[in-house]
């Protein structure tokens, strides 16, 4: 009974592989156009029609920027190009630095938008598409720092150039499928990545150390890294919802882009006037914060509250005070301070707008004529960005004179930290009894080794209201404060 058992087992498998054999030859023998058709069954990504139709207008970037050692930011670079390559005058000889980022064509004639800090401070930029060899030198016909978005024209010849149509962020929902496109780390050439809109209206982030002013920030888990700056952010129908330019360096899954109406506005700006022309009114605000149940008479329940009138602006011409709550500009109703900086700056200049407010439980009318926000206050709002908590900080390595002074005459010799240059008085880092020469070790339990640490760190803890511990070093003492975080207010 065993032999007929093992009989009849070598008897199945010798029949199962006669079998599985006349099957493997009959589909080797399927006509082409029945294997085709067999194919075709197979459910396609939908994510691949959007490749199509958006990695070719999709370009890779080149910059070159001359470096001397007068242009060079504060950090060891500044210090090696100084004892490397001198000259008679002690300014550092003439460097090429290139950079790299993401763009993409919007007409058909050579529009391309891409990030402010991709092409900022360039001698030179270069385009390429993908999976082409030659370049186009590109024009900068004009940049926005405070969006971080520029816009730059090339001539293609004679030849029709693909061309991304603008989608209706406002319409865009969380939830929603969102691809990215660029060429991450400069070399990586039609990258597309896809994901979701994780939130909208995402503000008050700190940037790489360039903070744009007006944030409206779509948020997206659609990987996009280094390189990717200036890419599109589209949706499933190839319109683009958005301009990616900011990654969190320390998370994974968070990625922010301009949003597509606000980029549209930026882009036909630039286009017809080269720059961006904004209204000024003068006045710090904060979002309006009501207790339930504390609520008092006449209070309204939306709005920006104004912390500040500056001197001799439109606001202090109009009569606006420190304590009034503005709820409607322009005929339009603010529900936050957000929402009225867009409002002023997309204002028409020198004309009447409406202004309402509330003063000691009364509504007034006040009647506003804004005038424009200039380079100056554009480039003295740029330097207060660089403050958190009413302190600046620089790298331990930095041969600015400030920080050089600091060191000097305080005996700075720590090799770990950030230096504190300057301390704004009634601030919270002031209030903490920070003073300039102190050195940040450590925020929050984690050590900061340099500034990069720091600007992350920062960065996560944009918009905290609850005390931050921080290990500061004066001199060879070590102690730990706790800043009280405060808001500052947002300038219209």
């Amino acid at each position: 009974m065993h032999s007929a058992v093992h009989i009849c087992d070598h008897a199945g498998l010798a029949w199962a592989i006669l079998v599985m054999s006349l099957f493997w030859l009959f589909c080797v023998a399927l006509p082409p156009a029945v294997a085709a058709e067999v194919n075709e069954t197979v459910p396609r990504s939908p994510f691949v029609a959007v490749g199509r139709a958006v990695v070719p207008a999709v370009v890779n970037i080149r910059t070159v920027r001359s470096v001397t050692r007068g242009g060079v930011d504060t950090s060891p670079l500044q210090e090696m190009f100084r004892q490397f390559f001198p000259d008679e005058e002690g300014e550092g000889n003439r460097f090429e630095m290139p950079g790299s980022g993401s763009g993409f064509v919007v007409t058909v004639d050579g529009d391309i938008l891409t990030n402010h800090h991709v092409i900022a401070e360039a001698d030179a930029i270069y385009v390429r598409f993908s999976g082409e060899r030659q370049e186009y030198r590109a024009e900068l016909i004009g940049s926005d720092p405070n969006t971080d978005l520029a816009l730059l024209r090339i001539d293609p010849g004679e030849r029709s150039l693909p061309a991304l149509p603008f989608g209706d962020s406002d319409a865009v929902e969380v939830g929603d499928w969102s691809v990215a496109v660029g060429n991450p780390f400069g070399h990586l050439e039609g990258s597309l990545t896809v994901g979701v809109v994780s939130a909208k209206g995402r503000g008050d982030l700190v940037i790489a150390g360039m903070t744009p002013r007006y944030q409206d920030f779509i948020q997206t888990d659609a990987s996009i890294n280094f390189g990717n700056s200036g890419g599109p952010l589209v949706d499933l129908h190839g319109r683009i919802i958005g301009v990616n330019t900011a990654i969190n360096a320390s998370g994974q899954g968070i990625g922010f882009a301009v949003p597509s109406n606000l980029a549209r506005r930026i882009y036909q700006q630039l286009r017809e006037h080269g720059r961006v022309i904004r209204g000024y009114l003068g006045v710090r605000t904060r979002d309006l914060i009501s207790v339930v149940g504390e609520e008092q008479p006449g209070q309204p329940q939306a709005g920006a509250e104004v912390l500040h009138v500056q001197e001799d602006s439109p606001a202090a011409r109009a009569g606006v005070q420190p304590g009034d709550v503005i709820v409607n500009f322009a005929g339009q109703e603010v529900s936050d301070r957000r929402q009225l900086q867009f409002l002023v700056a997309d204002a028409p200049l020198t004309e009447n707008l409406n202004c309402e407010v509330i003063r000691g439980g009364e509504g007034l009318s006040l009647s506003v004529s804004l005038v424009e926000l200039v380079a100056a206050d554009e480039g003295r709002e740029a330097r207060v960005a660089t403050f958190w908590l009413g302190m600046e900080v620089t790298s331990l390595a930095s041969s600015e004179p400030r920080a050089r002074r600091l060191k000097e005459t305080l005996g700075v010799t720590a090799t770990s930290g950030v230096l504190v240059v300057a301390v704004e008085e009634d601030q919270p880092a002031a209030e903490a009894g920070i003073r300039p020469g102190d050195v940040l070790v450590a925020l929050d339990g984690q050590e900061i080794p340099d500034l990069a640490t720091y600007e992350q760190l920062r960065s996560l803890r944009a918009g905290r209201h609850d005390p931050l511990s921080v290990l500061v070093k004066t001199g060879p003492v070590e102690n730990y404060v706790l800043i009280q975080p405060r808001d500052r207010g947002v300038e219209q």
